[in-house]
């Protein structure tokens, strides 16, 4: 039987002396992490004078920080983990970090899962270790304690030991799973990535010294330094505050690593006004989002034009701006960075900057490259009044990553139309939401560029396509994450196939694995930091990087690509309209429909907007929903239409103030009409199917809502509902069969969320504690999930 033990997140951080905030920097962390996990958190906090501190408990990050006082301590090491359980209980026992000392003493906890779990638990008793839970980070951490103690009397170098150890537990571990252990003597810690996520990094605080932190997280990385380590899929590190050395965590060789500086804006991570929830804030920064990331693959913005033109006239010095700028992004000492970044703003190519900008200014606004928040950084230091010339640079580092965007774009082009040219197949395989968005993609490849894409679940690819794989096939994965354990998995078995295939990865986490490991040729999606668990951004972007990407593959006669091109750029206006005239309706619906049992969103040629819309609504409000082709729902779906036995919350506590008894009368109270939710796009031939879906179903017993673009005969077949309920949400007029691909997306996202916090407030008024309904973090789900 296979077990799938948790998936989780983990953090292990290394500082040079004492801090007295230690414990606030852990809670901070943790909480970074509760999307990963809120089943149970726990810390290991130790101090320099070797005093161990180990607190953990059943609960989320945010409850059982405060709750066990884990803001309070003080110490050099922390070594945390936030369990999202899949199998086993939630207990304290099952809770982590783990602290042994059956045959030396160590402490540690890990992310994924190890499904030879029950053996080595046999296998540990049976060699003398007392096993204390049923969980497999207990299993992971023993057993590196036991080759521990082998190798420590082997050896007095505890490092060489504990290296050993390392190698020697992996070997024994079935699974994926990434690792935290910690050596109380040396404090020396070990960083283990076997197939989950983990990301590292260094830093210099000039109050608190240097540091590095492993975590399973890239935003909790990015919340103390921008600096990171790239540590792969089969490598472990050792480290302490100073150093960091790396190794195949098969062979024990060797690896020399350079630290790198994230382009990613911790910024984006922070709950901003007036929001009250980051699936809130995140769906309303998507015009913004849009807006950035077709600037760069259709090389459309202010910012990049004033860039392209100073390039032009200066080459020479633009190239040598921006490749001092990444020397300096490069310097991991916050002295080294400060004392050369004054020196290039008193230097000569930046006074020429500042006179250059002075005279063609360029646009207002924040800063818009991935180095901004650099820039920003630079800014302090350099004389007063250089905005300008800051501005200038933010737009020629801009430009640069525009043209890096632009090879990526050519070298998928010449595979998609290498493989159209030799009749080879092309598949996009995703999970959840990026599947979602491969279904739109679908469409828009057979309608921009007449190309059949194959959009699959790994699954279904394994099932249905693994053994039909030729040479010269394309395989496309969509993952927000890059570590998506069912899409990595299904990557590898496509390698393994020995056919010469080319592998394309589109991620938003470009030092993610699929970005790093398993690709050919990633695509970057350029959305920022997502921290809500349910894709709202993300999704929006892919797609509009598939459509731009479908765009560049089309032939360059095409008719229509024009027109096509000039749409695709009114895509973030259009969601800002969207956000502005569906509110209300979107309001009225969702008060309609936020205790209904269950809903269908009924799409015509779009399915992929309508199962996105669907599992939004799972997700975040916990009620059932189905997404279709709106054709489909009349062969045996539409059995749910009159009288069933569907019944809802509001139905339930209505009955309990009649007070009925069981018999018809209960029944008929407990019976409502079935809530459809029908999107269509303007075409003539998409409105009237629509029209004729409402017609029939509405006769049977259904409440109508619809999402479009404003149409007679659509509002006369909702207004004329004298059966049930019904709403009309307009969608911003296009007049374009693809364009409400991402509004009626954007006004499902919006219902979703309201009918969440209609829920959340109603459920917590009712005391029902424990319920799991809520925007950001709803029960069941996490971020990434790294288990198979």
């Amino acid at each position: 039987m296979f077990n799938i033990r948790s998936m989780c997140g983990v953090i292990g951080l290394r500082c040079e002396r004492d801090r007295g905030d230690l414990g606030e920097v852990a809670s901070a962390l943790l909480r970074m992490l509760e999307y990963r996990g809120y089943d149970s958190t726990g810390a290991a906090v130790q101090t320099a004078a070797g005093r161990i501190t180990l607190l953990k408990d059943v609960g989320s990050p945010t409850e059982v920080t405060r709750r066990l006082g884990i803001g309070r301590l003080s110490g050099r090491v922390f070594c945390g983990q936030v369990r999202w359980a899949t199998f086993g209980r939630v207990t304290r026992a099952n809770a982590q970090p783990h602290e042994v000392a059956c045959k030396t003493h160590l402490y540690g906890a890990h992310n994924g899962n190890i499904t030879n779990c029950d053996a080595l638990k046999d296998w540990l008793t049976a060699q003398g270790h007392r096993v204390l839970s049923d969980n497999d980070g207990e299993m992971l951490v023993h057993t590196v304690e036991h080759y521990f103690a082998r190798e420590l009397r082997r050896s007095r170098d505890r490092a060489v030991a504990l290296k050993a150890a390392v190698l020697a537990a992996a070997r024994k571990m079935v699974g994926s799973y990434a690792a935290v252990v910690v050596d109380p003597v040396t404090q020396a810690l070990a960083a283990v990535k076997a197939g989950s996520s983990l990301y590292m990094g260094l830093g210099h605080d000039e109050a608190k010294g240097a540091f590095h932190i492993a975590s399973s997280d890239l935003a909790s990385v990015l919340s103390r330094t921008k600096m990171l380590l790239p540590i792969k899929e089969g490598e472990f590190a050792l480290y302490d505050h100073a150093r960091a050395d790396f190794y195949d965590l098969k062979t024990g060789r060797r690896i020399i690593k350079e630290p790198a500086r994230s382009r990613l804006k911790v910024e984006e991570t922070e709950l901003k006004e007036p929001f009250r929830y980051f699936m809130q804030q995140e769906i309303f920064s998507q015009p913004a989002a849009v807006r950035k990331v077709l600037g760069l693959f259709l090389r459309q913005s202010e910012l990049l034009a004033v860039a392209d033109r100073f390039a032009g006239q200066r080459q020479a010095l633009a190239r040598r701006a921006v490749r001092r700028i990444h020397d300096l992004a490069a310097l991991t000492r916050a002295e080294s960075l400060r004392r050369e970044s004054a020196r290039f703003a008193r230097g000569a190519d930046f006074a020429s900057l500042r006179r250059l900008a002075a005279k063609a200014p360029s646009p207002s606004g924040p800063l818009e490259s991935s180095l901004g928040s650099f820039l920003e950084e630079l800014g302090r230091l350099a004389p007063g009044g250089s905005w300008a010339a800051l501005r200038l640079l933010d737009g020629l580092c801009l430009a640069e990553e525009a043209d890096d965007v632009a090879r990526r774009v050519r070298a998928f082009v010449r595979l998609i139309r290498r493989a159209r040219r030799h009749g080879r197949a092309v598949y996009m395989v995703a999970c959840g939401t990026s599947f979602h968005a491969a279904k739109a993609a679908a469409v828009f490849f057979n309608r921009v560029a007449a190309l059949k894409i194959h959009p699959l679940l790994p699954g279904d690819f394994r099932s249905e396509a693994a053994g039909a794989l030729r040479d010269g096939d394309v395989v496309i994965g969509i993952s927000q994450s890059g570590e998506t354990k069912d899409l990595i998995d299904v990557l590898d078995l496509a390698r393994a196939s020995g056919r010469k295939l080319r592998v394309v990865t589109l991620v938003n986490n470009l030092n993610s694995t699929l970005a790093l490991e398993k690709t050919d040729l990633c695509i970057p999606l350029c959305c920022g930091p997502e921290i809500a668990v349910p894709a709202t951004k993300s999704f929006m972007n892919q797609l509009a990087v598939l459509y731009a990407l479908a765009l560049a593959a089309a032939a360059p006669r095409s008719p229509g690509l024009r027109r096509r091109r000039d749409n695709l750029l009114r895509v973030p206006d259009l969601l800002e309209d969207t956000l502005a005239s569906a509110r209300e309706p979107v309001e009225r619906a969702a008060a309609e429909l936020f205790l209904a049992p269950s809903i269908h969103i009924l799409a015509t040629g779009m399915q992929g907007v309508a199962k996105e819309g669907a599992l939004k609504v799972r997700e975040v409000v916990l009620n059932h929903t189905e997404g279709y082709e709106a054709s489909e729902f009349k062969h045996g779906p539409n059995t749910i239409l009159g009288v069933n036995t569907v019944f809802g919350l509001g139905a339930v506590l209505g009955t309990a103030q009649q007070r009925l008894k069981p018999g018809p009368d209960l029944f008929r109270s407990l019976y409502s009409d079935y809530p459809l939710v029908f999107v269509t796009g303007p075409a003539p031939r998409d409105v009237n199917l629509t029209v004729s879906q409402i017609n029939t179903h509405k006769i049977r017993g259904a409440d109508l809502y619809v999402v479009a673009e404003p149409d007679p005969a659509l509002g006369a077949a909702v207004s004329r509902n004298r059966c049930g309920r019904s709403v009309f949400i307009p969608l911003p007029k296009t007049g374009d069969d693809l364009l409400p691909f991402f509004t009626a997306s954007l006004a499902l996202q919006l219902l979703a969320l309201s009918m969440s916090t209609r829920k959340l407030a109603r459920l917590d008024a009712l005391g029902f504690a424990g319920h799991g309904v809520h925007p950001d973090s709803p029960k069941n789900v996490s971020k990434s999930i790294t288990v198979d």
